[in-house]
């Protein structure tokens, strides 16, 4: 079965081996490894809701294991959006988890925060994710050209929306 629940501090050796694995760093925004103390501080902080972080993380548990994250970020209420990252560990990948953990995530985002609509920005060489979020519904709405750098290349980002249904 697979749940999303809040941060816990027993998550620190899941979230700083996930962090720091290199080869999520062309997807994401990381250019360095985190530490444990910082992984630490985050969790302890994780308890401000979405209204004052505008952002939200919440750990992906599968048969009651952590095996990803889902997160809101860029939350704008006044605009009734966000953002949506979502990522599960290796082992636990092409089982349907994401699947899952991004319809619960939706249903929140959707129901208990009224969003109108949510957004995913997604490199053009995944291909896994483009695939994910179009089975979700979003809809692939523009190209941004060159949009990021990585391993001394330019890569466009695909960028997909959903609205509320």
């Amino acid at each position: 079965m697979v749940q999303l629940r809040a941060l816990e501090p027993e998550d620190i050796d899941f979230l700083y081996n996930l962090e720091n694995d290199r080869t999520l760093w062309e997807v994401s925004e990381t250019q360095a490894p985190f530490s444990r103390q910082l992984l630490l501080s985050y969790i302890a902080n994780a308890h401000q809701d979405i209204y004052q972080a505008k952002q939200q993380r919440f750990v992906i548990t599968y048969q009651e294991k952590a095996v990803g994250c889902a997160d809101l970020y860029d939350y704008q209420p006044k605009n009734k959006r966000a953002s949506v990252a979502i990522v599960v560990a290796a082992p636990f990948r092409q089982k349907g988890i994401a699947t899952k953990a991004l319809e619960q995530l939706c249903s929140y985002a959707f129901t208990f925060l009224d969003l109108h609509q949510l957004t995913a920005y997604v490199h053009q060489g995944n291909l896994y994710s483009q695939k994910l979020f179009l089975r979700q519904g979003f809809l692939c709405t523009a190209t941004l050209k060159d949009w990021c750098f990585f391993d001394g290349n330019f890569q466009n980002v695909y960028l997909y929306q959903y609205f509320k249904p």
